[in-house]
């Protein structure tokens, strides 16, 4: 499928047709076995890039040839890139997993960061770097403690955020009922997905929590208590006991979106 992909791709170069090349590399990015984009499909690939002038298409070529086992370190391939994140050439979620790539191929966090914060616009920035999912960034310059401190602000948000949120989606029988048809994201499709994958049971786990100050210690032992619950059968009046003891007369949303001092 790589090789039929690639010549779609270079058929459609050569007649400008950049619909065909936006959707066919967005295909073999998202569809296909990117282990198999390697020699001859690989280069053709990367032959391409300094001939694009769309910078969207040029921003998706990077993506893809990211993943590529053969792609490797390659400092000027992150700046261009960087470059077309700053312009707009992409979203947050595909730049976010392409510095994945990039991490992986042999760029550490503080380099990656430093890039990111240094050379595109701050709301983005932040954003982009929070959805990377890091926590480590290692030696910060002085001039970006301050940005370095809104990320790490926002990144115990968003963590603390899922956690609650897939709490709610446990023990509230409205959202547990209507959450595969509702507008609303709570991290999971629907409860049983959560009560699957519920990994804050151990003392260790809800221990870093605390330690990185994303739930307080009374949150952290009401989660402990829920997936000891879940481990036999939860009742509707152990639900409805369990959110009175975590949000008492609180806004959900007050809780949700306030971190522990």
């Amino acid at each position: 499928m790589v090789k039929q992909i690639i010549e779609l791709i270079t058929n459609a170069y050569s007649r400008k047709d950049d619909d065909i090349i936006i959707s066919a590399l967005k295909l073999l990015k998202n569809d296909c076995n990117l282990e198999e984009l390697v020699g001859d499909y690989y280069n053709q690939l990367i032959r391409m890039i300094p001939l694009v002038k769309d910078e969207s298409i040029k921003a998706l070529l990077i993506e893809t040839i990211a993943e590529s086992p053969e792609f490797v370190r390659d400092s000027d391939r992150l700046d261009e890139y960087v470059k077309l994140i700053s312009q707009g050439a992409t979203n947050v979620k595909g730049a976010a997993r392409c510095l994945g790539a990039f991490n992986a191929s042999g760029f550490k966090n503080n380099e990656i960061f430093l890039k990111i914060a240094r050379n595109v616009e701050n709301e983005f920035a932040l954003e982009l770097l929070v959805s990377m999912g890091r926590f480590e960034w290692g030696d910060i310059p002085s001039d970006l403690e301050t940005f370095a401190q809104e990320v790490h602000k926002a990144q115990r948000i968003r963590y603390r955020s899922g956690v609650i949120a897939a709490f709610i989606l446990i023990v509230h029988p409205l959202v547990s009922e209507y959450t595969h048809i509702s507008s609303m994201s709570f991290g999971y499709p629907y409860k049983e997905a959560a009560v699957n994958d519920w990994a804050w049971v151990t003392p260790k786990s809800t221990e870093n929590m605390v330690r990185r100050k994303i739930v307080t210690q009374k949150e952290a032992d009401l989660l402990i208590k829920l997936g000891e619950i879940l481990s036999g059968s939860l009742n509707e009046e152990e639900k409805e006991n369990l959110y009175k003891e975590f949000f008492g007369e609180k806004n959900p949303f007050d809780v949700i979106f306030t971190l522990p001092e």
